[in-house]
Parts: structure tokens; C-alpha cells; sequence
């Protein structure tokens, strides 16, 4: 147990253990580096098509490959809200279903 605790896993066993903050885990891990990946993967997704370095399948992988990053996000956005005041918590869960269809969609 305690390899995972500070080993490679960390990062995502935390967040899903409910140890990170709320606002944290929704404005950095969510919003700001969430988002920074999405639109990374999606610029070389687009960039390999454009520049026919790969077939379009290989190119639509690319594009969805932070797709289990965003989900686990958002499910570890919504188990955190539960430790969170009510308002607190809706927002947050809004907020996170929002955010999972604007990247499915971006």
C-alpha cells in the first residue's frame, strides 16, 4: 500500500481517495491542466492529419486519447463534491459534467 501512495500511481489514487481539495482538483487538475491536454491532443491529432503523417483513424486516436484522462476528472470531481457543501457541490458536479462535454465536443 504505501508504494502507491508515493509511488507513480499517487496522482491518480489521491484524487480518487478524495485527498485533494475540491477547488483544486476542479480549477487546476480539471480546468487548467485538463484542458491544457485536450486542446494539446487535439492540435496534434489535427496537425498529423494535416500533414498526412498518419491515416485519419490513427489521427482520431490521437484526438481521443485524454478521453479516460477526462472521465476519470470529472468521476474524481464528483466523489469530492460529496464531501463539499451542497451549493458547493452542484456547482462542482455542473461544472464537471460541463466541462466532459465541451471536451468530448472541442
Amino acid at each position: 500500500m504505501q508504494a502507491v501512495e508515493s509511488g507513480p500511481l499517487a496522482y491518480f489514487v489521491r484524487r480518487w481517495r478524495r485527498q485533494i481539495p475540491l477547488s483544486l482538483l476542479f480549477w487546476r487538475d480539471m480546468i487548467v491542466v485538463g484542458s491544457a491536454i485536450n486542446l494539446a491532443m487535439a492540435f496534434a491529432g489535427l496537425v498529423a492529419l494535416g500533414f498526412k503523417v498518419v491515416d485519419p483513424a490513427a489521427a482520431m486516436l490521437i484526438y481521443l486519447a485524454p478521453l479516460p484522462y477526462n472521465f476519470f476528472l470529472a468521476g474524481a470531481v464528483w466523489r469530492t463534491a460529496e464531501l463539499a457543501a451542497p451549493t458547493q457541490a452542484g456547482t462542482a458536479r455542473i461544472g464537471a459534467i460541463l466541462w466532459l462535454v465541451a471536451a468530448l465536443i472541442v
